[in-house]
């Protein structure tokens, strides 16, 4: 019997026609029911069956404690399930300027995080920066400067064996704390801490997370079970590859059970080898890893992806995971078989003389126009679009509808597994081609063809009905008494599953997603070169013209920077604030024939970013005399608080000697002073050295003592700038 659904229910239906062994009209009325059940979702929509659960993306950050447990299979994406969050921390005097958020993804272990989304939109996390040690890998969108990252990720396949150190040490509070014994065994997370950021963060931020999903076993990697490789049953250690993509390998582990530990979790328990028989499910496991091209590029025919949730039913699951190969399932005698995409090769050959006549035979020749379908409509995850639903581009059929009385027929089918908009379309196309094989037969044949099981192919020759060599998948089986056998079969046609890239394959359009940002705005008009600046008093100077477009809203000031071209030292940086003047001149700490390399920005009111320009060349024109006023603007500071110091230091010399002088005495005094002086002139410079020794002693008290002075002095365009230096040789009283 082939089923996709509720196993128990189709089995039961099984079983009760074999064990009644039923004949005539009510047994064909009830093979024809149970046929019914055994379709897949595309095929349910088709036929106008109500759909099951949903396999959706998960979109929504999950909590508390009734959330049920989750696991990923292939490419999908899931925000998870929250697990604990704390904040932490300091910044520049900021208390609790970290979020730290652990993040369930899987309650199995999984192969790999393979991108990221924040508050939609794609980001990059930088694995190869190891500079943050256990806080994590930095988040490149999230990078405003050096130190001054605001995102960074941790990632737990579900393999760990101790808890995060991080987050016992340092994210761990009394009030949330986090202890040593957190491990999450088998349990896949992620821990992302944030910094706060105004221009970054509006909210909590959200997540979805990409990921390939749970290693499975492969039995076509088995080479104890026909196949040739490594895979072990008993051995998860051995599981993964290219199959963990593939949807009769994910079928398969589901319904052999999968279980972490020894513990099972989901899909049937004690289903031993025997009822999934290797080389049937080796073959159509094969059928799924042909490689095919499609939407420009060659990939495998069928792949399947998505999040199934314990809660799910088994039958559910199965039926979603059948929809992105265009499947259907089989049980005969506890042993379930899946048949994917297009039909295999006749197992058997009948014709009008095998067919036992004496019996009833049924023919539906085609649909009554409410099971009519000449178009489809398909919906799907799309991960260009940070994992929203997209629709598939429809498919009409004119031809189809001309046949329906210029009627529009339309299907639509939910392809929750399928995060692929290429496979999506093939599907639709031979679901659509498949539905048009309306003529279904229900006859008996005699004992030899006993071996007939749901699911086979047959070929059938009939002068009857016009046939040769036409195809019909058998659809249902029921042994009668006698050892006859009562059939039902369906028209099918393997050129339903044709597919030309080049003329079938329509590009889909995809929409921006993720965060609006302003794009920075560059400065306009931004232009450099050598200029001579006229003091008005005769007096030149090497300076630099800048120029931008003035004409600019919500723009308050230009900014620029001037570097040297032979060493990039930058000397000067500066700004303005009259912006529509459209140019300014320069001139600090700018030589005379100099390569020099300027660049500006505009520095906006609002909050918004904008772009340095280029670096542009520019050397300033010959004026030597800017090269002295360079030198002189360019006294340290440290050498003019050396000359204050000084000048404060001669002042108490002074009144020291003068308080010496007014306590020796004035009887018998005898004062003995020598001052040399020393003068250099030349142009607008002047050195002058100044040197005075004295004496004075009386009866009861000797002052002795040196100065020297230093004095230089150079005129500018602003008047005088003076160096003073003192020094005293020695003074001594008695």
């Amino acid at each position: 019997m082939i089923f996709s659904a509720i196993g128990a229910a189709v089995a039961g239906i099984g079983g009760l026609l074999s064990s009644t062994m039923l004949a005539g009209g009510i047994g064909s009325l009830l093979l024809k029911a149970a046929v019914g059940i055994g379709l897949n979702l595309a095929a349910q929509a088709l036929a106008g069956k109500p759909e099951g659960p949903s396999f959706t993306i998960q979109g929504q950050l999950q909590s508390g404690g009734d959330v049920p447990r989750a696991f990923p299979l292939g490419y999908t994406a899931t925000a998870g399930s929250l697990v604990y969050a704390n904040t932490w921390g300091s910044e520049k005097k900021t208390p609790n300027a970290y979020l730290t958020q652990v993040i369930a993804l899987s309650d199995l272990p999984i192969n790999s995080l393979v991108g990221l989304w924040v508050n939609g939109e794609k980001v990059t996390i930088d694995w190869s920066d190891t500079s943050y040690g256990s806080r994590g890998y930095p988040v490149k969108e999230y990078w405003t400067g050096p130190g001054g990252n605001h995102m960074w990720v941790k990632f737990y396949d579900g393999t760990q064996t101790v808890a995060d150190s991080f987050l016992v040490n340092t994210v761990s509070s009394a009030e949330r704390p986090y202890q040593s014994t957190r491990v999450g065994y088998g349990v896949s997370y992620i821990v992302v801490t944030t910094q706060i950021n105004e221009e970054l963060f509006t909210g909590f931020p959200q997540f979805k997370f990409e990921v390939y999903g749970l290693k499975l076993y492969d039995v076509t990697k088995d080479s104890t079970a026909g196949g040739s490789g490594a895979h072990r049953w008993s051995d998860p250690a051995t599981w993964g590859g290219d199959g963990d993509h593939l949807p009769a390998v994910q079928l398969y582990n589901l319904w052999r059970g999968l279980s972490y530990g020894g513990k099972w979790l989901y899909g049937l328990q004690g289903v031993t080898t025997a009822r999934l028989p290797a080389a049937h499910w080796r073959a159509q496991i094969q059928k799924c890893r042909a490689v095919i091209k499609s939407g420009g590029a060659n990939v495998a025919t069928y792949r399947s992806g998505a999040e199934i949730a314990v809660s799910a039913p088994l039958g559910d699951a199965s039926e979603a995971l059948l929809t992105s190969c265009q499947g259907r399932m089989s049980e005969a005698g506890g042993v379930y078989k899946v048949f994917v995409g297009a039909p295999g090769l006749p197992v058997a050959s009948i014709d009008d003389g095998v067919v036992i006549s004496t019996e009833e035979q049924s023919f539906t020749p085609f649909f009554g126009l409410a099971d009519s379908i000449n178009g489809i409509a398909g919906k799907h995850p799309n991960p260009a679009e940070a994992w929203n639903v997209k629709v598939a581009p429809p498919i009409y059929r004119a031809d189809l509808e001309a046949k329906d009385g210029n009627r529009r027929l339309m299907a639509d089918v939910s392809f929750d597994f399928v995060p692929y908009a290429d496979q999506v379309q093939r599907l639709m196309k031979s679901a659509l081609e498949e539905a048009q094989r309306a003529r279904r037969h229900t006859f008996v044949l005699p004992p030899e063809y006993w071996i007939l099981e749901a699911g086979d192919v047959v070929s059938w020759t009939s002068v009857r009905n016009g046939y040769v060599n036409k195809l019909f998948r058998v659809d249902g089986v029921i042994d009668r008494a006698n050892l006859d056998v009562m059939i039902d079969v369906t028209e099918i046609d393997p050129a339903d599953y044709d597919w030309d890239d080049d003329t079938d394959y329509r590009v889909p359009v995809d929409g921006p997603v993720g965060i609006i940002r302003p794009t920075p705005q560059p400065i306009i008009d931004w232009y450099a070169e050598g200029a001579v600046i006229d003091g008005g008093d005769g007096k030149r100077r090497a300076g630099i013209r800048l120029e931008w477009d003035g004409d600019q809203v919500d723009v308050e000031a230009v900014q620029f920077e001037v570097r040297r071209r032979a060493d990039l030292v930058r000397v000067y940086t500066g700004r303005t604030d009259n912006v529509e003047a459209g140019a300014i001149l320069i001139s600090q700490n700018l030589f005379s024939l100099t390569d020099y390399g300027v660049r500006g920005r505009y520095i906006p009111r609002s909050d918004r970013s904008t772009l340095w320009s280029d670096w542009l060349p520019v050397t300033t024109p010959d004026q030597p005399y800017t090269d002295i006023d360079v030198i002189v603007a360019n006294l340290s500071k440290e050498i003019r608080d050396l000359v204050e110091r000084n000048n404060r230091q001669m002042d108490e010399v002074r009144e020291r000697i003068e308080f010496l002088a007014a306590n020796t005495g004035s009887a018998n005094i005898e004062d003995i002073v020598e001052r040399q002086s020393f003068v250099k002139e030349f142009g607008r410079t002047k050195a002058l050295i100044v040197k005075e020794s004295g004496e004075r002693v009386s009866e009861n008290a000797a002052l002795a003592y040196d100065i020297v002075l230093l004095d230089t002095r150079i005129e500018d365009a602003e008047g005088l700038i003076a160096g003073q230096a003192s020094v005293i040789s020695e003074m001594r009283t008695e």
